[in-house]
């Protein structure tokens, strides 16, 4: 009767089979995930945008001056969730300087907000996507 089963060369190569496609697999999921989260932080600076637009809407063209003014119109009052530490965080009342962070900043003229920035801070730096209302 003859023995069944994988000799020790099949199974070495069959190891290294899976490290090859590990190797290549795991820096394309990790910068995939970079990616992921960067589109969120983008989303978060829609969502402000889109609550920045809503207060000017009712309040005569007049835009915040302040996150704290366009707070209620926002999803969550509480603030968004940070894609790279976890927390809820409301936009910054300036530019974005930490991974994950939105940060509003308005121009006022005459007493009168006439447009924003809206920045966003991704993996390592400020992203390339800025959202404005200028004149």
């Amino acid at each position: 009767m003859k023995a069944k089963g994988f000799t020790l060369i099949e199974l070495m190569i069959v190891v290294v089979i899976i490290g090859i496609l590990a190797a290549i697999a795991i820096p394309n999921f990790v910068q995939m995930q970079a990616r992921a989260k960067e589109a969120a932080v983008k989303s978060n600076m829609h969502t402000t945008q889109l609550a920045a637009e809503d207060y000017a809407v009712r309040h005569n063209g007049d835009y915040p001056d302040n996150v704290a003014e366009f707070r209620g119109a926002l999803p969550d009052t509480t603030g968004f969730g940070n894609p790279f530490t976890g927390a809820t965080e409301l936009p910054m009342d300036a530019t974005a300087n930490a991974q994950g962070k939105v940060g509003y900043v308005d121009n006022t003229t005459n007493n009168a907000t006439i447009s924003y920035v809206i920045s966003g801070y991704g993996k390592d730096a400020i992203l390339p996507l800025s959202l404005t209302n200028g004149t």
